[in-house]
């Protein structure tokens, strides 16, 4: 392990640089498409090395970032727009990388900007995390306790219980991403998406921190259970050939549509189901939704490989850093011996691949058909710096993570 956390070092070392002239030229401010995310590598980046200079990119970052979202007409989404830029602002002054003095009116408007447009977007049914409004409530969770963002949390969980689908298996909600995509089978029917990218997964998560606060207890606990416990049955029944737990889409009856198999990986998958359970079992108090949490991280830490996992790059969304990051992180309660040789598994994975001569720190990222070079933080090196440094800086909780719904 010593030697892999001595090459994560060293790819750090390269990293830095790279971003150094991406910040520099790049136009696109989001927070996980664009230059905004390297602000949150800087920033823990410093707190590892101690190096001012660091800490002095952080601000430069984030003062181009303010100043994009007073000059660049952008979306308000999480992924890529304005709700994302300012979590991440926020959420660098919450930990202390920055001050706030003189920027309080950026916040007060864009909380009735996002407010307003999160709540239309939920009451359209609008629940992708990435790209609808649901993802605007990591944006209010990290405003709290600002009663704007009371108001507007709890607006939140009474939407979802207006929309909720309830019966004997639990409590669910229709997902309509999916609904847009290109894949036939899904169109002309109702489905349930199980990513953390997308779907169920992330409603509950959001419901969780939700409870945590103190905001709609009753309602969101409600809703917590049942769609725990829907969640708990819609598993893969045994089949040949199939290794992931969990189908990416299920039906109106439970049924897998597009096949059961899913990757690996923290978008969509069995882990992405985990890290809901593990997580929100311990925001409520309920260790038997951690205890199958774990089941399914035992069964992926022995089962899953490179090749059934459908994994072909580093990146943290879909690649081998965010695999070991989630290992690593539901280790950091426990330091389980388990979890942590999982981590170190997906570690070893993700440093072999920078073998590109003409990639970024040696990675490239896979967009069918080819491989790309890639800076951003959910499918490029800002990512895979962020996953290193977690994995190098063990003392320090890798609070940036709460943007992809992990802490």
């Amino acid at each position: 392990m010593n030697n892999h956390i001595k090459q994560a070092g060293k790819v750090l070392q390269q990293i830095s640089p790279i971003l150094d002239n991406f910040i520099q030229q790049d136009g696109t401010p989001g927070l996980l498409n664009g230059y905004t995310g390297c602000a949150l590598f800087y920033a823990y980046y410093y707190h590892l090395t101690g190096k001012k200079k660091y800490l002095k990119q952080v601000h430069t970052v984030m003062l181009k970032s303010i100043q994009a979202l007073s000059e660049q007409q952008m979306m308000l989404s999480h992924c890529s727009g304005i709700s994302g830029i300012a979590w991440s602002i926020q959420h660098l002054i919450n930990a202390g990388f920055a001050e706030g003095d003189g920027i309080q009116d950026i916040f007060e408007e864009a909380d009735e900007i996002l407010g307003s447009f999160m709540d239309e977007d939920l009451r359209d049914n609008n629940y992708d995390f990435l790209h609808q409004g649901l993802g605007i409530a990591i944006y209010f969770l990290e405003r709290l306790p600002h009663p704007t963002a009371v108001k507007y949390l709890s607006g939140v969980v009474q939407q979802l219980e207006k929309s909720a689908v309830s019966d004997a298996h639990g409590i669910r909600w229709k997902d309509r991403f999916s609904l847009t995509s290109r894949e036939e089978q899904v169109r002309g029917q109702s489905c349930f998406n199980l990513g953390l990218a997308h779907g169920m997964p992330a409603i509950i998560t959001i419901l969780g921190l939700i409870h945590e606060k103190g905001i709609e207890v009753e309602s969101t606990r409600r809703l917590i259970e049942g769609s725990l416990q829907w969640l708990l049955t819609i598993q893969n029944p045994p089949a040949e050939g199939l290794t992931s737990i969990y189908p990416p889409l299920v039906g109106e009856a439970n049924e897998a549509i597009n096949g059961g198999q899913s990757r690996l990986g923290w978008c969509y998958g069995d882990l992405s189901v985990a890290a809901t359970l593990w997580n929100t079992g311990k925001r409520i108090g309920q260790p038997v939704y951690q205890q199958a949490a774990y089941t399914i991280f035992e069964y992926s830490i022995h089962q899953r490989t490179l090749k059934n996992g459908s994994v072909h790059d580093a990146c943290l969304c879909h690649g081998s850093a965010g695999i070991a990051h989630i290992y690593r992180r539901m280790a950091l309660d426990n330091q389980d011996a388990l979890l942590l040789q999982g981590a170190d598994k997906w570690l070893q994975a993700t440093l072999e691949m920078n073998t590109w001569q003409d990639g970024l720190a040696g990675y490239k990222f896979f967009a069918h058909p080819d491989y790309q070079n890639s800076y951003n933080l959910l499918e490029g090196i800002t990512g895979v710096g962020l996953a290193l440094i977690a994995a190098v800086d063990t003392q320090t909780a890798p609070a940036w993570d709460r943007c992809l719904l992990l802490s």
